[in-house]
C-alpha cells in the first residue's frame, strides 16, 4: 500500500480509504444509487453490517454516503466496493482480497473500525490487527 487517503465528510466525520485514485464509475457500477440493505441479526454476522438505508451516490473518485438526503461522508470507489460488501458474509480478509484494487486487511480493518466509530455499522467488528503480517 503506497498511501492511504483521509477525507472528511459532514459534520467532521473521518473516513479512512484503501486507496484514492480509482475510479470511472459509480458506487454501484450503474447510474442509479446503492442503498445499503436490512440484514436481520446482524450481532450474528462474520463480518461487518452497514446500517441499513444508507445510500452510495456519485462518481468516479468521490462517492457520497447519504440518508434522508443528509451527507453522512465521503469514501473513494474502494471505500464504496467495501460498503457495498459489508453484508456480514465476509470476514476483513476475504473483503480485502474481494475488491478490484489490492488492499491490505489491516487497512479494511482500519476503514471499518472508523465507520463503526461513527456509527454506521449495525454490529460490533473486532479487530486483531497483529494477526495481519502484510
Amino acid at each position: 500500500m503506497e498511501r492511504r487517503s483521509f477525507i472528511r465528510g459532514a459534520f467532521g466525520f473521518v473516513a479512512l480509504t484503501a486507496l484514492a485514485g480509482v475510479g470511472g464509475a459509480t458506487a454501484s457500477g450503474a447510474s442509479h444509487p446503492f442503498v445499503t440493505p436490512l440484514i436481520p441479526n446482524p450481532e450474528f454476522c462474520v463480518g461487518p453490517v452497514m446500517q441499513a438505508g444508507i445510500e452510495l451516490v456519485g462518481k468516479d473518485n468521490t462517492v457520497r454516503g447519504m440518508r434522508g438526503g443528509t451527507h453522512l461522508f465521503n469514501v473513494d470507489a474502494t471505500g464504496a466496493e467495501l460498503i457495498r460488501l459489508a453484508d456480514g458474509t465476509m470476514t476483513l480478509d476475504e473483503m480485502a482480497s474481494a475488491v478490484s484494487t489490492p488492499v491490505n486487511p489491516a487497512d479494511v480493518a482500519c476503514f471499518f473500525v472508523a465507520l463503526g466509530q461513527a456509527g454506521y455499522l449495525a454490529n460490533t467488528v473486532l479487530v486483531n490487527l497483529s494477526e495481519n503480517k502484510a
